[in-house]
């Protein structure tokens, strides 16, 4: 994977996973994930996946993917991943996304890597924005949607904290700006004015993205 997936994947879990756990078992199985207790961590994630909690399943998921405390088995990761992201975990989203784009596990696919970033991007994530502004550069079609992909570009950028990342989101923007007419500028500045994050229960997930891999 690209070492810039990287350290979106990073920004992307600053930015949300820091959140409280919505339960007192779920703080407890990640706190034993944390402190390298897999074996805990494991049979309680478990647990709360099987009774349909999104953040566990993404969490077990990721202990899959690594083979931490389990047999690593990417298999069995991308189905707690595909669970928890229909579920609504926008970090499960936007890492399938990222898997998708980049056929990390699983057969390459825009169509829904482009989805999936847009829901996780609805839902104000910043590294799915820019995934998702990019993503809508790159039309198959040869007519990108300019001021929309600007929009989310800028709305990444806004919300990232200062560092490299931040800096790469910004001269995307930029560099685009430049290819853009004045009123292009002012149309896609006013999209990102009016835009306001959404409620997974908003959300739709298209049938191209919930179906199995």
């Amino acid at each position: 994977m690209p070492n810039f997936v990287h350290r979106l994947l990073l920004a992307a879990l600053l930015t949300f996973v820091l959140a409280p756990p919505a339960s007192a078992e779920l703080a407890d199985a990640l706190a034993a994930y944390d402190r390298g207790d897999y074996a805990v961590a494991y049979r309680e994630l478990s647990l709360l996946a099987t009774l349909d909690d999104p953040a566990a399943q993404h969490a077990l998921a990721r202990m899959y993917f690594a083979g931490q405390g389990v047999v690593q088995d990417a298999k069995e990761g991308l189905r707690w991943e595909i669970e928890a992201a229909t579920g609504g975990d926008v970090q499960a989203q936007f890492e399938l996304a990222t898997r998708y784009e980049n056929g990390i596990g699983v057969a390459a696919d825009m169509e829904r890597a482009t989805e999936w970033f847009r829901l996780a991007a609805e839902q104000g994530l910043p590294a799915a924005q820019y995934r998702l502004g990019l993503r809508l550069l790159a039309a198959t079609d040869g007519k990108p949607d300019l001021e929309t992909a600007h929009m989310w570009l800028n709305l990444a950028a806004a919300k990232l904290p200062p560092g490299e990342v931040r800096n790469t989101v910004a001269h995307a923007r930029d560099t685009l700006t430049a290819r853009m007419t004045v009123a292009q500028v002012r149309s896609a500045h006013k999209l990102a004015r009016d835009w306001r994050p959404k409620k997974w229960s908003e959300l739709a997930a298209p049938q191209a993205a919930q179906s199995s891999p």
